[in-house]
């Protein structure tokens, strides 16, 4: 808390869950199920069989950026997460644009994966609504997100368990089955768009790179709870990497081993379930359906560990007044009795269940990772340059081997970013145009009424030697 207080804030929500408790809601908001089943769809989509190369290679640069975010995190653990790790080094406007991106994601991110369960509950109820059943879900969602964050963290413990058995049976799955040459890596191929098979381009591979590393993204979430997370700042720090090595290992391993055992390539590029479609080639029908019931499990899971996430998001922009006064003060207001942000979370719910009734799956998680990648390349940019404009400011968790890991992310989310779809990036580029002309003609002209985030390390500096004082 006193770290908090340097930062410039009071406690306002309750610190209710410990470390573990904490690892618990990351490790659902990673995913490994659903993320292997929705999102790793849409990088069997973008390139085939290169989607391995694409893994492999996001996940690598998911952990250097999760060294990043590590070190970050346990300096500045307040619930903004990257947008106030951003603001504090980069300064005001450009952690403006990464709040706005952020609020992007707020959006997109919750739908990205409750659109994912109509596709698993047709396969017990055909012709089922899908966009609507996701919706429903969102709502429930909503409803369960506005509890204490002490239940929620037992709560998606619970289901986190379920889960992992889910992955670790298709990994099994997998590993039992291997029957594909190491050509598929050689000579990656993917869909053609009409039922066939042609060579996965270069540029293919580069573009699900992102999308690769959306899979495994979620340990972020470790900093947006830690101002309800009991014990040091330190355990921020490892919690972040802790929590990326875990998720990208189950990922990772299981993806690889599912592709070797594909049975049919062209089938497995042209599914809308890819990774399921091997589970049934390999145990059978029964083994396929508990496969899919535990992707419904696994999509609720991670949706509430969204939804939690990003409701802190929202409500500490709302802290931060980025917004006009009234607007600020009504989403940053915290529900006494169980300390959870309750309008910020309505809001956040709210936006994913209309874009759950009108999204498309693939389209959803393409423009989400750019989101994503561009978040990233900001965070390793701090990682480098916070070392050298804030080297007296304590770093309770300190990343191994800098400069190497914000390096490697930087050069990898630049390349990964250039071969996105151009709508995507026109789309991006015009969100932050307009949140930069938002900033620089309402919020920077009120001087200290708006987006009053501290950004003097001299003064976090002060404030903590104070403390130690008194």
């Amino acid at each position: 808390e006193a770290l908090l207080e340097s930062l410039g804030y009071q406690q306002e929500l309750k610190r209710a869950v410990n470390v573990l408790g904490n690892l618990a809601l990351v490790l659902s908001d990673i995913t490994p199920t659903a993320s292997l089943l929705i999102v790793g769809t849409g990088v069997v989509v973008a390139a085939g069989t290169g989607s391995v190369w694409a893994y492999l290679i996001g996940c690598f640069l998911a952990i250097n950026v999760a060294l990043c975010m590590g070190e970050l995190g346990s300096m500045f653990p307040v619930a903004g997460g990257l947008f106030s790790i951003v603001t504090r080094v980069l300064g005001k406007p450009i952690g403006f644009i990464a709040m706005v991106d952020y609020m992007g994601q707020a959006v997109f991110l919750p739908a990205t994966v409750a659109i994912g369960i109509g596709v698993y509950l047709a396969i017990f109820i055909p012709g089922i609504p899908q966009n609507i059943i996701a919706a429903i879900v969102m709502i429930v969602v909503t409803g369960a997100a506005l509890l204490a964050i002490r239940f929620n963290a037992i709560l998606t413990a619970f289901f986190l368990a379920l889960e992992s058995l889910v992955v670790i049976a298709l990994a099994i799955s997998g590993l039992v089955h291997l029957q594909q040459p190491l050509s598929i890596l050689t000579s990656p191929v993917m869909t053609d768009g009409k039922g066939g098979i042609t060579a996965a381009a270069l540029s293919a591979i580069v573009l699900a790179i992102a999308v690769a590393m959306f899979s495994v993204n979620g340990y972020d979430s470790a900093i947006n709870f830690s101002e309800e997370t009991k014990g040091e700042a330190r355990q921020v720090g490892r919690a972040v990497v802790v929590a990326a090595a875990i998720g990208i290992a189950l990922e990772l391993v299981t993806f690889i081993l599912v592709v070797f055992a594909v049975p049919d390539v062209k089938a497995f590029v042209n599914s809308t379930t890819p990774v399921l479609d091997v589970a049934k080639s390999s145990f059978g029908t029964t083994f396929y359906n508990i496969v899919a019931l535990g992707a419904i499990i696994a999509i609720l899971n991670a949706s509430l560990a969204i939804t939690l996430q990003f409701s802190r998001i929202v409500w500490a922009a709302g802290r931060d007044h980025a917004w006009p006064t009234v607007i600020s003060e009504w989403i940053g207001k915290v529900e006494p009795g169980r300390g959870a942000p309750w309008v910020a979370t309505l809001i956040v719910g709210a936006f994913a269940t209309i874009l759950c009734l009108q999204g498309k799956l693939v389209a959803v998680v393409t423009f989400t990772a750019v989101l994503l990648i561009t978040l990233y390349a900001l965070i390793c940019i701090s990682a480098l340059v916070s070392r050298f404009t804030q080297k007296d400011l304590p770093r309770p968790w300190k990343m191994p081997l800098w400069p190497a890991p914000p390096i490697i992310g930087l050069v990898g989310c630049v390349v990964a970013l250039s071969q996105q779809k151009p709508a995507d990036l026109l789309t991006i580029g015009v969100l932050f145009a307009a949140g930069a002309i938002y900033y620089f003609v309402w919020v920077r002209p009120h001087g200290d009424r708006y987006w009053n985030v501290q950004v003097n390390p001299q003064l976090e500096l002060e404030k903590l030697a104070h403390h130690d004082t008194v």
